[in-house]
């Protein structure tokens, strides 16, 4: 495999915060993070910013994104995390404005390149993630092979309908969405991240338990659907709150006895993505050289369009 040697400057934009870094060398490097600009222009000024203020001779930018991606024609459709990018020809755009070849992925897509590459995923024909961030999504790979679907949208998890009120899983089981509704129901007059929460829960508080136990509830109903409908041999669990001590774990327990109760008679395999919240930079990485004639041999993984 080849090391590419050249610096890529990879950035995953998510609803909350925009993540990059430099993969360089096979290691990510020069990682940081900045809030989510509130409209399109503040993005687009700020990821220009970004490049220049590295100074380094980058060979190409990767973005990882939420939505439905068009890889080719550059473009999300769909409703994602970060609206303002809704079919608009952001590949195009910056390529324009960096004067550097740029690729665009699905951020749960690339977090799945990215652990059938490198990650937990390496060896595995068939696999899914569920990622958590503002939003919930997901990727599917079977037979060593992303499937993106005719319209970009396999593996779009979040939008499943889990209860007779219309609420999505984003909705349900998103730990952004899930400090929130603590803030709302502790009436607390200032916003509460979901670290607060989890440390209000251990010292006790029941408002704090009960938020934590529905996310969980959903998350496990959602995993549970995916274990019994795909029949994968591994289920990833990704984005930053994957990294809690004891989430996975939980997570796989309660649908084990899922499968137990309704007689499925299946084992979960359930784990936490390797790169936990480096995934989608990582992927980034690896859909770049897919598009651009740079693929290592190891972990290779093709995408099919069902």
């Amino acid at each position: 495999m080849r090391a590419n040697p050249e610096p890529l400057l990879v950035i995953d934009i998510g609803g909350t915060t925009v993540k990059y870094g430099v993969w360089l060398h096979q290691q990510l490097l020069h990682k940081d993070r900045f809030k989510t600009p509130d409209n399109r222009s503040a993005l687009l000024a700020a990821i220009v910013e970004l490049k220049a203020r590295l100074q380094l001779p980058f060979v190409g930018v990767a973005i990882s994104l939420p939505g439905s991606v068009d890889t080719v024609a550059g473009r999300i459709s769909g409703t994602s995390a970060v609206d303002y990018l809704n079919d608009f020809p952001i590949k195009a755009t910056l390529q324009a404005a960096l004067g550097l070849p740029v690729s665009i992925q699905n951020d749960a897509n690339c977090a799945a390149l990215a652990e059938v590459w490198q990650g937990n995923a390496a060896g595995v024909t068939d696999a899914a993630l569920l990622v958590i961030g503002t939003g919930i999504g997901g990727a599917i790979v079977m037979n060593g092979q992303l499937v993106t679907g005719k319209q970009n949208f396999t593996g779009e998890l979040g939008y499943q309908v889990m209860n007779d009120r219309g609420e999505t899983l984003s909705e349900l089981a998103s730990p952004v969405r899930m400090s929130q509704r603590y803030q709302r129901l502790a009436r607390r007059p200032n916003s509460v991240s979901a670290r607060e929460v989890y440390q209000a829960a251990a010292k006790g508080d029941a408002l704090a338990q009960r938020c934590i136990h529905d996310m969980l509830t959903y998350l496990s109903r959602a995993a549970f659907n995916l274990v019994v409908s795909l029949n994968p041999q591994r289920l990833l669990i990704g984005g930053g709150i994957s990294e809690r001590p004891g989430f996975v774990d939980d997570v796989q327990q309660r649908v084990q006895r899922l499968l137990t109760r309704h007689g499925a008679p299946l084992t979960a395999d359930i784990q936490a993505c390797k790169f936990h919240n480096d995934a989608n930079l990582i992927g980034a990485a690896r859909q770049f050289y897919l598009e651009n004639g740079d693929k290592p041999v190891e972990g290779a993984v093709r995408i099919l369009v069902r």
